[in-house]
């Protein structure tokens, strides 16, 4: 048990470690000292080598290391957490090396409980869960042969039949505390906003959805595969081609992006929580969004164009005049919140032209969305009336010219020439290849070269769908531009010129198991990392809802069934009293009545039917037969003589039979049974007739 114990000690010791080495927050030189550390001390035990520090001399390094300490919290880290976590690990190490008393052992378990405290601060990945139910199964059977062990050293040695199942108890023990520990935590009432909640990962640095944004940041981005943010449909129609739209952008100087108006507003929360940016106009085209947004370096919210409304968890919401939607400072935790959007009605009408005549573009919007950049090439303003001449209206136009970028250029990702000073002019008249910006940024300057008011809209595509989990998981190379043109009579209508990437990702069994993963991290951060009050009011109406839910269908089906059996009985009865007075009722009685007997008797049936088969020489004589045979004949024999004990063997039985003419032709049946049941000897006709004669000789 004293093995034991120890080993088990060290595994928790282990898993203690492991959990706070995993929030990556401790750095490598302490990893590699008491990784090394703890190795040694497992390799000591499992040989059963004495300890080298005496109590005294721990004492000594632990009053020595408190100096140290204080010099390690001044200057080497410079933090008061990480200083404490060194002095936690030096302590411990000091512990395993010296000679150990009872107190000793609680000192290293406090010890590996505040490791795992410590990382349950550090860390809110997933990865935490794993190690902590490693840390509570190795708990339990630390405790548990802790007692015994110290009750062993007052009584004889513990049998070894104790010590093999505690390993499996501390198991069931450790899940029986996770799942206590499950719904406790579901339960509880959140007095706050959830422990969780703070900033403990670091932000993105991802570019291009500020005030301005330099030509090619989003490609930069593009290159990357780090979450940005999980999002799934709740309620509504969903969107054909769904995009996440971030900031729009309306002044460009040839190499930039820029907002001319930075004004922002704030926006007041009803009672239910909701910012509203403008009423709904028809209820039946909303489609309702969460998600779940990563820490950014930028305060802009996503969600799918047109945004009526945002709730959540969001201490000020922010919008602009284009529409756009902002937190009033960056998050450094992830964001999760709700958006109510209304698909535009020209998703429906886009290949449909209206020849009614359009009204006059506004004042305002000619003056902000109209601006290009001064030195512009005059071959663009050129090339934009070419494009648009075959076009009447504003929408023919914008087509127009979404279609010319698509057909006639290449979506690519690495840009094999240089920019040079006008890198949209380069675009357009000599590399014809490029990323999503240069396809947008074209757009725009074409369509404001043919006096149409366009703005650059930066944001993601719609991401990678994980059916596991019911979301989208969207990443930096997710990050996509397209432009918003001003349709008159429509409003901001979205036009994407950009081709197809033709370097589409195929479904793997890596990619597949991905989602697996990515399904249980995002439950992970849904309902654990993110959980508060609202997230537990919204869990305990949702378990209302579906146990109202799944009582109804209960009770319907219910009544469903009693109707069908009231149905099923008057038509019923309604044909048994059509058959009473019809001759057919006694032919179905007669029919089931056989029927019942031949499945009662269907074993002794088949068996005559196979007697009669060999008794004709079409059938084999296997040994069922030949038991059948014999038993109909022990049969006819005990009707006239003593009936067998139990206790006697049939060979028993027939040779005390007083009769000496039953007596021998029962003996040579018997030779036959004997020879096809104990033997396995095939039985012959000769055999089978044998039998036959028997039976007919006891029936004289």
């Amino acid at each position: 048990m004293q093995r034991y114990f120890q080993v088990s000690c060290h595994a928790l010791m282990i898993s203690a470690f492991a959990a706070l080495a995993l929030t990556g927050r401790l750095d490598a030189p302490a990893i590699v000292i008491f990784t090394t550390a703890l190795s040694v001390s497992v390799y000591r035990t499992l040989k059963g080598l004495p300890e080298p520090l005496s109590p005294r001399g721990a004492f000594i390094l632990s009053c020595v290391y408190v100096v140290f300490f204080l010099f390690d919290m001044m200057m080497l880290s410079a933090s008061f957490i990480p200083a404490s976590i060194h002095l936690v690990l030096f302590l411990q190490a000091a512990k395993l090396y010296q000679k150990k008393t009872d107190r000793d052992y609680l000192y290293l378990i406090v010890l590996s409980f505040l490791q795992i405290l410590a990382a349950s601060s550090l860390t809110i990945d997933i990865s935490f869960v794993a190690m902590l139910f490693l840390f509570l199964a190795a708990l339990t059977s630390t405790l548990m042969s802790f007692d015994m062990y110290r009750s062993e050293r007052n009584h004889t040695a513990t049998p070894q039949h104790i010590v093999a199942p505690l390993g499996g108890m501390s198991l069931w023990a450790a899940v029986w505390i996770v799942l206590i520990g499950v719904v406790l935590f579901l339960v509880i009432p959140r007095v706050g906003t959830g422990y969780f909640t703070r900033a403990t990962t670091q932000s993105l640095l991802i570019s291009g959805f500020t005030d301005s944004v330099q030509l090619g940041e989003i490609g930069q981005v593009k290159l990357s595969s780090a979450v940005v943010m999980h999002a799934r449909q709740i309620s509504g129609i969903p969107f054909a081609v769904l995009k996440w739209r971030g900031v729009a952008l309306d002044r460009f100087d040839g190499h930039n992006w820029s907002r001319t108006d930075r004004k922002r507003r704030l926006l007041q929360p009803s009672l239910e929580g909701e910012f509203w940016l403008r009423p709904i106009e028809h209820q039946d085209d909303v489609a309702q969004y969460e998600l779940l947004l990563e820490p950014l370096a930028t305060n802009a919210l996503f969600g799918p164009y047109q945004v009526r409304s945002v709730s959540g968890r969001l201490q000020a919401v922010e919008y602009d005049s284009d529409d756009s939607i902002y937190l009033r400072v960056p998050s450094a935790r992830r964001t999760q919140y709700q958006v109510l959007s209304e698909i535009p009605k020209y998703k429906v009408e886009k290949k449909q032209s209206d020849r009614s005549g359009e009204e006059p573009i506004p004042a305002s919007i000619s003056s902000r969305y109209l601006q290009l950049p001064r030195d512009l090439d005059p071959r663009i303003a050129e090339l934009a009336r070419n494009i648009t001449s075959r076009g009447t209206l504003t929408f023919e136009k914008a087509s127009l010219v979404e279609a010319y970028l698509k057909r006639n250029y290449k979506y690519t990702l690495d840009l094999s020439w240089a920019p040079g000073p006008q890198p949209v002019t380069t675009f357009l008249l000599a590399a014809k290849t490029g990323h999503c910006e240069y396809f947008a940024s074209a757009m725009a300057i074409l369509l404001r070269a043919a006096g149409i008011p366009t703005r650059l809209i930066n944001g993601f595509l719609m991401g990678e769908y994980n059916a596991v989990g019911g979301d989208y998981i969207v990443r930096e190379y997710d990050a996509h531009s397209w432009v918003e043109v001003y349709v008159p009579g429509r409003g901001w209508t979205e036009f994407d010129p950009t081709p197809p990437d033709p370097n589409h990702r195929e479904m793997t069994l890596a990619l597949q198991l991905s989602h697996y993963i990515d399904a249980i991290e995002l439950f992970w951060n849904s309902y654990v990392i993110v959980y508060d009050t609202g997230s537990q009011l919204q869990l305990f109406r949702s378990a209302q809802e579906r146990l109202q839910s799944v009582q109804s269908a209960v009770r319907t089906q219910a009544e469903k069934w009693v109707t069908q059996g009231q149905m099923f009985s008057e038509r019923a009865a309604n044909k048994l009293s059509d058959l009473i007075e019809t001759r057919w009722l006694w032919l179905v009685v007669t029919i089931l009545g056989a029927g019942g007997l031949s499945v009662k008797y269907r074993h002794r049936l088949k068996m005559q039917l196979e007697i009669w088969r060999v008794r004709h020489g079409r059938g084999i004589i296997h040994k069922d037969i030949v038991e059948e045979l014999f038993y109909r004949a022990t049969q006819l024999a005990e009707g006239r003589s003593p009936k067998r004990r139990p206790a006697q063997t049939w060979r028993e039985w027939i040779f005390g039979l007083p009769d000496p003419v039953r007596r021998s032709t029962l003996t040579k049946a018997l030779a036959v049974f004997e020879k096809s049941k104990y033997g396995r000897q095939p039985a012959s006709t000769t055999d089978f007739a044998v039998l036959e004669e028997t039976i007919r000789e006891l029936k004289m």
